[in-house]
């Protein structure tokens, strides 16, 4: 069978990312019996793998978990449900990709009305533009969906983004340490960067998003913009951008355990 992962390459070379995702899915296979293939990328660019053997179930199980998987039929789509996805971009609305093609290619929009309802405290002065910086929700971004609003031939699915997804956002910023989100570079390659620039004494650890997006934590007291350009000097194709929890407490809302105060 064919599996479509919740997964694009970016801008990082194919046969590095082939390489670093044959690795990855390698690791997760462990000692099930199982054969894996990768395959060409979809049409939308997303990471297809065939697999064999008597244990594909399980595999299939562990790469859902690891990457997420694609939908493709807006079928298998529910109302309610939590989805993983990708930011497309935020403009207007925030506009997310799951992976839907059939019968027409339909995305996620999270209303702006509804991003300012979850992330700010209401005051519903706060641009697309300034809820992107502050929150990091640039394309290429991993985040989670909960459906709202579903029709069957829908090529705009309504939604917001899910309490898990929330969760998230406020464990960062109640943790009050500064992250750095890099983009379009594999673990390999940040691993690199961070030990080349000596930032290692800056560094608490890193978070794999997915495979081409991290979040760097960063030491108390260390400026998450002020390590950008060192990191940046090395991951020239790479996008960084700096999620500051006390710059989101002043613009938009005073986070404590999640609740707004």
């Amino acid at each position: 069978m064919k599996i479509t992962l919740l997964q694009r390459r970016g801008k990082v070379e194919e046969k590095l990312f082939c390489k670093e995702l044959e690795t990855t899915l390698a690791g997760l296979r462990g000692g099930l019996k199982v054969e894996l293939k990768l395959q060409p990328f979809s049409k939308d660019g997303w990471a297809v793998v065939e697999i064999q053997g008597d244990d594909s179930e399980v595999f299939v199980e562990l790469v859902s978990r690891k990457f997420g998987l694609v939908p493709s039929e807006i079928s298998k789509v529910e109302r309610h449900g939590n989805y993983r996805g990708i930011v497309k971009r935020f403009d207007s609305d925030l506009i997310v990709d799951i992976g839907i093609q059939r019968p027409k290619p339909a995305i996620i929009r999270v209303k702006l009305s509804s991003v300012r309802a979850q992330l700010t405290d209401g005051r519903g002065s706060a641009t697309a533009r300034e809820l992107a910086e502050s929150y990091c929700l640039f394309p290429g971004t991993p985040v989670s969906v909960r459906i709202t609003s579903l029709e069957p031939d829908a090529t705009q699915i309504e939604g917001w983004l899910s309490d898990p997804q929330i969760d998230t956002f406020a464990e960062w910023i109640n943790c009050g340490l500064e992250r750095i989100q890099a983009y379009d570079c594999l673990q390999s390659e940040l691993d690199f960067a961070i030990h080349k620039a000596r930032l290692m004494r800056d560094v608490v650890s890193t978070e794999q998003l997915n495979m081409t997006t991290h979040s760097v934590l960063c030491k108390i007291g260390t400026d998450a913009v002020g390590v950008i350009p060192k990191l940046g000097s090395i991951l020239k194709r790479s996008m960084l951008q700096p999620f500051v929890p006390q710059r989101i407490r002043k613009r938009h809302r005073a986070w404590t355990d999640g609740i707004i105060q």
